[in-house]
């Protein structure tokens, strides 16, 4: 067994129970019989006809070609093209409805039924019957080398019903190559007949698209073409060539007409957690100038800038969840993405509808906060700007601004003991409290606005995941703002996910130990500042008429582009990921969003001035990181700060660690150590023995290391 059959057969085994229960016969695999004809010459016209007697082609199974070393029909390196023959037998024919053809080649094929094309890559379509010396206009690398599952192509009875189905059928392919002394050729065949089946992102068998190329388009045209690996699912950037053609408002916009926002290169990667396995792709790319150097450009009315993101909704089947929340987040006043649908080819095939996006990140015109600089380690100048996020894996706090390889230690320390004393004071006895309570470190109205956003959507990731907070520099504003908006994929009743399908019920309960949403909300300034902003917004912006026309709009906008776009992705009425429900036609799917919306703005509307959490005089318990969905956690805090006399060192930890105190000077000297056990929880230790009080007045650096490993710095200051 070949390592390609073995890598093969070890993730179908995977899969496996998803395909019994999916309902789906293969009909070719690498067993099936093939018989080809090596291009010396040209094979008679009649080549790809059931009817053609090829009883003089040689005969074989499995993968063929050569170049790879673990082809199953290996070829002379000479080769340059092959013809190909499968032959299947149907029990009974009038039962093929729906198929799955999915060809894994290098460097372009043409594809026939029964003698009807269905399927041509990279070839032109000048020629009917390009000859045997016909070489490909792109290059293309197998792909099961680096993107496994390979994408099928989808045909459904419609199709099917012109390739004059039998109980004896052909399918007949032409392999091309690149170049007449290519250095390498492939092709592996599998098809699969389809019967009433979901939508797996996991499995080859359903994985496809339909090939299709628009004549124009009233979207603007975002056209790409990669080198012969495409766009590869690794973290590694993609080198690519993009232009951009716009013509304007209530114009139409075609492949052949010329490039009028953007024309050049550009380096472009797969992203997303969950989202890069869809079959849809998203991705992030930067544009770039000759010199392969960051470009800044204007694209589609969105303020010039090199950083973008192509969004192609997948999960979300309305095709408008992100940029509805970001249009309506954006009227509170802060920054959200902005956007433009766009429609996207990509190496010579449409790929439907996307949104081009604004990234998130720090500049004049996204958000507008202090550029923090390399050297910039101390003082004011280290206090900011930070971008935040809480994301996979488990909700983690990760330092979006500066960049890993941009930020420095000292940095590094600054933003992670910030926020680990926001996050003790939180659920420390002083959370309250008008100066050192929680709301010294946020903007209230920024955490409230992220509320009413997270609970109209009743958005499952809400608090955990895809959350964006920033700190701009101490002078300017010393406090986290919340809710640069990202991922509403999930919105909207899309998801059973945290309860996500309900239209009743507060998300903000669900486990949000990093945001400690409710632990806030027995704050009743808080609560009440949430009830007003809601109202207010109900009387604007949030209005149920509003909403409705915003939805309308934008839908009767892409009207023809969702028609495209369903047909390319046949999914529409097709289980994807943990969905709430599934739509027969995206008609149904925009009533059913209207419907869930007006309970939920009902239900939101009749308990939002309900809202009561009790003071606890005791923190409340953290999660035990022993149990399932439970984890590690350490973070501490120390007041008051400045100190006299006494320090009080407050912990929130799992289990129970061992922990040292160190307090240096800034000459490096050791001024005052410690070691004592931390409780499961909350713990508080309050340093008054003689080094502490006859300390020099000064600043000096608190260090707290965990079970004998390094964990944060702080700077402390004493007072005379």
């Amino acid at each position: 067994m070949t390592n390609r059959k073995f890598h093969i057969f070890s993730f179908f085994l995977l899969i496996t129970l998803s395909a019994v229960i999916l309902n789906a016969q293969t009909i070719i695999n690498d067993q099936t019989p093939l018989r080809y004809f090596i291009a010396g010459n040209e094979p008679p016209t009649d080549w790809m006809l059931s009817s053609f007697d090829d009883s003089d082609w040689i005969p074989d199974t499995g993968s063929i070609g050569y170049g790879y070393g673990d082809e199953d029909v290996p070829l002379p390196d000479t080769t340059k093209s092959v013809y190909v023959r499968y032959k299947f037998h149907l029990n009974t024919p009038e039962a093929l409805k729906e198929m799955n053809i999915s060809l894994d080649y290098d460097d372009g094929y043409i594809l026939y039924l029964n003698g009807k094309e269905l399927i041509r890559r990279n070839i032109s379509m000048k020629e009917d019957l390009p000859g045997c010396e016909a070489l490909t206009f792109r290059s293309h690398e197998r792909e099961d080398n680096y993107n496994f599952p390979v994408y099928g192509y989808y045909f459904d009875s419609t199709v099917l019903y012109t390739c004059n189905i039998q109980y004896d059928n052909t399918i007949a392919v032409h392999i091309f190559n690149d170049t007449l002394q290519g250095s390498d050729l492939y092709g592996y065949l599998r098809v699969y007949k389809l019967s009433g089946v979901d939508y797996n992102m996991y499995s080859s068998t359903f994985r496809y698209k339909r090939q299709f190329m628009p004549d124009s388009t009233d979207l603007p045209l975002v056209i790409i073409e990669t080198g012969e690996f495409g766009i590869t699912r690794s973290d590694s950037r993609s080198e690519a060539f993009m232009r951009v053609v716009d013509n304007g408002k209530d114009k139409y916009n075609k492949v052949t007409d010329s490039s009028n926002v953007f024309y050049g290169d550009i380096s472009i990667e797969v992203r997303g957690e969950s989202s890069n396995e869809f079959c849809k792709k998203s991705y992030r790319f930067e544009l770039w100038d000759s010199l392969q150097k960051d470009s800044n450009v204007v694209m589609l009315g969105m303020p010039a800038d090199n950083d973008w993101i192509l969004y192609g909704p997948f999960q979300d089947k309305a095709q408008f969840r992100n940029p509805m929340v970001f249009d309506l987040a954006r009227n509170f006043g802060r920054y959200q993405p902005r956007t433009r649908y766009c429609e996207v080819i990509l190496n010579g095939e449409d790929v439907g509808i996307y949104t081009l996006t604004e990234t998130i990140k720090r500049a004049d015109h996204r958000i507008d906060i202090a550029k923090l600089r390399q050297e910039e380690v101390s003082g004011i100048d280290v206090t900011g700007g930070y971008i935040l996020k809480y994301d996979k894996p488990g909700g983690n706090l990760q330092i979006i601004y500066p960049k890993e390889d941009k930020i420095q230690p000292a940095q590094r320390d600054y933003i992670m003991n910030f926020m680990a004393q926001y996050r003790s004071t939180v659920l420390s006895k002083q959370f309250l409290n008008p100066l050192n309570g929680y709301r010294k470190y946020i903007c209230d109205t920024s955490l409230v606005d992220l509320m009413i956003i997270n609970e109209l959507t009743k958005n499952g990731d809400g608090y955990k995941l895809s959350t964006y907070l920033y700190k701009d520099r101490a002078d300017r504003d010393n406090r986290l703002i919340y809710g640069t908006q990202w991922d509403h994929d999930l919105s909207f009743g899309n998801t059973l996910f945290q309860e996500g399908n309900l239209t009743y019920g507060w998300q903000f309960e669900f486990d949000n130990f990093e945001t400690k949403v409710t632990r806030m909300l027995q704050d009743t300034a808080l609560v009440h500042l949430f009830q007003r902003r809601w109202h207010e917004a109900r009387q604007s912006f949030l209005h149920t008429d509003s909403l409705f026309a915003w939805m309308d709009s934008t839908v009767d906008s892409l009207t023809q582009a969702i028609q495209r776009n369903y047909y390319i992705w046949p999914v529409i009425d097709k289980y994807l990921f943990n969905p709430n429900y599934i739509p027969q036609s995206y008609e149904e799917e925009i009533g059913f969003i209207k419907n869930w919306l007006t309970e939920r703005l009902a239900w939101v509307d009749e308990n939002i001035d309900y809202i009561y959490y009790e003071v606890d005089t005791v923190e409340p318990p953290p999660p035990n990181y022993n149990q399932p969905g439970g984890y590690e956690y350490f973070t501490f805090d120390v007041y008051p700060n400045p100190f006299c006399e006494e320090l009080t060192i407050a912990f929130l930890s799992s289990g129970e660690p061992e922990i040292r105190i160190d307090i240096f000077d800034l000459n490096g000297q050791l001024r005052y150590s410690k070691e004592v056990v931390s409780s499961e929880g909350y713990t508080e230790f309050t340093i008054n023995d003689y080094p502490i009080g006859q300390l020099p007045a000064g600043i000096y650096m608190l260090r707290i290391s965990r079970n004998s490993e390094f964990s944060m710095v702080c700077r402390i200051v004493k007072t005379e």
